[in-house]
């Protein structure tokens, strides 16, 4: 695979929803694409001018072992911070990785954008 190809297979669409860092993420994160998406998301959370991150997972067809490593990683960097990291939506295959994996249980999950958002702004969710 050569790296010419990967913006082809991972985009990333930024915006903020009431100081809040919304990252949609559309695509295939592995481990020819999982250092874009750790550089882009760790840009993301050494900006100081919001209060929390939500990764939307919603357009996510693949993602593997590296890429899980990359979610783990941020959340690790978010959790020594005073934000608030929270995935969205996660697609079914996504969901399925995140669960036979156990992340679930350790990850801040939520069903829709919206709610990842709400809990970010919440003090009680940092």
């Amino acid at each position: 695979m050569n790296t010419a190809d990967v913006p082809d297979r991972l985009l990333l669409d930024y915006r903020f929803d009431s100081g809040v860092a919304v990252v949609k993420v559309t695509g295939e994160v592995d481990v020819s694409t999982s250092s874009s998406l750790r550089d882009s998301l760790l840009r993301v959370v050494t900006d100081e001018n919001h209060h929390g991150l939500v990764v939307n997972l919603a357009s996510v067809s693949f993602l593997d072992s590296t890429g899980l490593g990359v979610l783990v990683g941020i959340w690790h960097r978010v959790c020594a911070t005073p934000g608030c990291l929270a995935l969205a939506a996660p697609s079914r295959q996504v969901r399925g990785v995140l669960e036979t994996t156990g992340l679930t249980k350790v990850l801040p999950i939520y069903d829709t954008e919206a709610a990842a958002v709400q809990a970010c702004r919440e003090p009680t969710a940092r």
